[in-house]
């Protein structure tokens, strides 16, 4: 105890045990934001966007805490739904410092000026206040710092943690928290963050955690299994040679990030077999032009075999038919190629972006087909489509869908139930709880009782603004 008067706040403060607070990812996919507490300090892992049309109208609430009380952010990926309000949190305060993995800071810079362009469009239509300014963005990436997988890195004396491979994207982490108690004790809360799929071609697999107190563990894919890899080739396969016979266009809408970089290396592999005719390719988004530059800057990053191949002069992301179309005059020249054709651009659920203009074009027409090949969230135009609608509207516009729409879950960059469950059952001796977050409330729920049924560990779904006492 300190010499001398303390007050009855101090007291508190001294004996309290650590608090977890769930201020995003509850019921939800998107928004991840938790908030930790003890001996007086706070701190945040990810400060995500909320993206679902129900939920953004959130982005421009107060924080449920003050910023400027924040001493760290540790950031378990670059993805939007888990950085994309950083800018903002600078803007209403915050201060601190901002860890995470080299690749994960250049792909957060990249990501969030592309997102604050597309932010500003929308304050100017709604005639509402940008979220944030490019300004906070370049006075928030100044506050960062990078560390490496496996490090204990000591940030004050309540808090340290450590980093693991999530598999999810380049540089992706799990983030092993650990909390010094008042009574000399030390809680470790294991954050998942997004685990990976380790079908992916690129990235190697999650690391496999056997020790934690508590866990936060995603459930985007917690309902639901993926196809193998042979079938989602095939499928792949198949949906572009059915397409290429119709004369018509096949539309990927595709995230700037790992999606696009793992297909193309995929439909590089299925030319190279002539599996596929060798057909223009167009990978029409300028974001995962500049995102596929950062992959090619961390190759000691991605699976050793991927690597190997790459150092002995092998090229995934050039091959004979592939054409990148940065600027907008060359984006509308692909209109000038007849099919058949293959179309990558993002937005991956639709929600904006060059897609929306391939789509506006080709989704009338029954020869055409639009294929999913990423998670589409509730109340998306992807997830619109996908679920059947027959009129949506583009850029105000009544559009109708006549196009093939097909779907394939396994070129996700998430983990699907079993993998989520084989990655949570090796600390099933030392769980306290296990908290389900980051997935619809349909999924996180069945996720949940897998976890009790199957690894007989206490696992519930957390509500937004829930506070859980750890002890």
């Amino acid at each position: 105890m300190p010499k001398g008067k303390i007050s009855n706040k101090q007291i508190q403060t001294l004996v309290a045990n650590p608090k977890l607070y769930f201020f995003g990812g509850s019921k939800t996919v998107d928004g991840a934001c938790y908030l930790v507490e003890s001996g007086g300090e706070k701190i945040l892992i990810d400060c995500g966007l909320h993206q679902g049309s129900e939920s953004s109208p959130l982005n421009y609430e107060p924080f449920p805490f003050n910023p400027a009380e924040i001493s760290t952010v540790i950031v378990t990926h670059a993805h939007i739904d888990h950085t994309g309000r950083l800018p903002k949190l600078y803007k209403d305060g915050f201060r601190g410092k901002v860890y995470s993995t080299p690749p994960t800071r250049d792909f957060t810079d990249l990501l969030l000026v592309d997102a604050q362009h597309i932010l500003t469009e929308e304050a100017e239509r709604e005639k509402r206040e940008v979220l944030y300014s490019l300004e906070d963005l370049q006075k928030m990436m100044a506050l960062w710092k990078v560390e490496e997988y496996h490090q204990e890195i000591r940030i004050s004396k309540n808090f340290s943690f450590i980093f693991f491979n999530a598999g999810h994207i380049l540089g992706s982490t799990i983030v092993i928290l650990k909390i010094k108690t008042s009574a000399k004790k030390e809680i470790r809360v294991v954050f998942s963050g997004d685990l990976g799929n380790p079908l992916n071609l690129l990235l190697p697999e999650s690391d496999v955690l056997t020790e934690g107190d508590y866990c936060l563990i995603e459930s985007a894919y917690g309902d639901r299994l993926h196809e193998s890899p042979e079938k989602r080739r095939d499928m792949l396969e198949d949906v572009i040679e059915e397409t290429v016979k119709r004369g018509g266009v096949v539309m990927i809408p595709a995230f700037a990030m790992e999606r696009t970089q793992e297909l193309m290396f995929e439909l590089n592999e299925l030319i190279a077999n002539r599996c596929i005719p060798q057909i223009p390719i167009f990978i029409d988004s300028p974001l995962a032009i500049r995102l596929t530059g950062v992959y090619e800057k961390y190759l000691t990053y991605l699976r050793l075999e991927a690597f190997k191949r790459i150092e002995a002069g092998e090229s995934f992301f050039d091959f004979p038919g592939l054409d990148f179309t940065l600027t907008t005059e060359e984006s509308k020249r692909i209109n000038e190629v007849l099919p058949p054709k293959i179309i990558v651009a993002g937005a991956g659920s639709s929600q904006g972006g060059r897609i929306l203009h391939h789509e506006k074009r080709y989704l009338p027409n029954p020869q055409n087909a639009i294929l999913f090949i990423g998670y589409q969230m509730a109340g998306s135009l992807g997830r619109r489509i996908l679920d059947g609608e027959k009129i949506v509207r583009i850029h105000g516009e009544k559009v109708e869908v006549k196009a093939q729409i097909k779907q394939i879950s396994a070129y996700s960059a998430h983990a699907d139930q079993q993998m989520l469950l084989n990655w949570i059952r090796p600390m099933r001796f030392s769980l306290k709880k296990a908290f389900v977050v980051q997935g619809e409330e349909k999924s996180s729920n069945v996720l949940a009782q897998k976890i009790r049924d199957l690894c007989t560990i206490d696992a519930q779904v957390p509500s937004y603004k829930e506070v859980v006492e750890l002890e």
